[in-house]
């Protein structure tokens, strides 16, 4: 007979995250004929975040990650290194069923065009946790001016991550070894380096990341990964979209901790 002690007993369960990471179909025929086929499978898995890269607005038009969110009933931020007056913008989006606490833009240079980078701080079953957003993919694709991305976004998230847990969702034009030195102390969810919806060939001929979870390796156990692959159509094939990796926390802050610490009574 098994007998926990009490300690055991007591010991709370950490909260699970599901973080989603998608590339649409690229062409307007492509998204639009599958585009109900793709929001069903989303509703499906239930991610409790979804980021969209490679995401184009055209000026009046519809935001084909916001239809998304919308239709999951998820909110919607798109972010863009464009300025709001242009008629064309281009960047990434970041879908979320989580309650949202903070939420921030920065830029990343590295070469003539700096890419933008968001953050949210989300509420997880009251624990706070901060999550990144970016695409590191500079037009000059060398060692520094990926270095340089890198280093900007490793600055702001120093400046805002306020000691919580936090994670990185996205699209990654270094190799997996230079990605991790990069960016000490985070681990990709999928260990093997990738490409354009993760096959294991690279755009440019080199071993690039592409599209991941990064998680804090103190703050962070890695559950599970898996691909998100849309089903064969009548008249289309099977189509891999992105992957999502499911996440336990190991080290939670509560949502009110700064609160509680406000109200405790002071030690004269």
């Amino acid at each position: 007979m098994l007998v926990l002690s009490f300690s055991v007993l007591a010991e709370p369960t950490m909260p699970v995250i599901k973080i989603a990471s998608l590339r649409l179909p690229a062409t307007e025929s492509g998204w639009t004929g599958n585009r109900d086929r793709i929001a069903a499978l989303m509703e499906e898995l239930h991610a409790d975040v979804i980021v969209v890269q490679d995401v184009s607005q055209a000026n009046g038009g519809s935001n084909p990650a916001c239809w998304l969110g919308s239709r999951l009933k998820y909110s919607c931020d798109f972010i863009s290194a464009d300025r709001p007056s242009q008629p064309d913008r281009h960047g990434h989006a970041v879908l979320s069923r989580l309650t949202t606490l903070e939420d921030a833009v920065t830029l990343l240079h590295g070469d003539l065009a700096p890419s933008a980078a968001g953050m949210q701080r989300l509420e997880l079953q009251r624990a706070r946790l901060n999550l990144y957003a970016a695409t590191m993919r500079p037009a000059d694709n060398t060692p520094i001016a990926r270095g340089h991305q890198a280093a900007d976004l490793r600055s702001w998230m120093d400046a805002t991550n306020d000691g919580l847990p936090s994670l990185i969702v996205g699209d990654f034009a270094a190799p997996t070894e230079e990605l991790v030195r990069q960016l000490p102390g985070f681990q990709p969810a999928r260990r093997n380096p990738s490409m354009r919806h993760g096959d294991a060939r690279s755009r440019n001929g080199n071993d690039e990341h592409g599209m991941d979870v990064l998680y804090q390796v103190r703050s962070f156990a890695d559950i599970r990964q898996q691909p998100i692959e849309l089903p064969a159509g009548d008249s289309s094939e099977a189509q891999r979209l992105g992957g999502m990796a499911t996440l336990r926390l190991t080290r939670a802050v509560p949502a009110d901790a700064n609160e509680e610490a406000q109200a405790a009574p002071q030690t004269p």
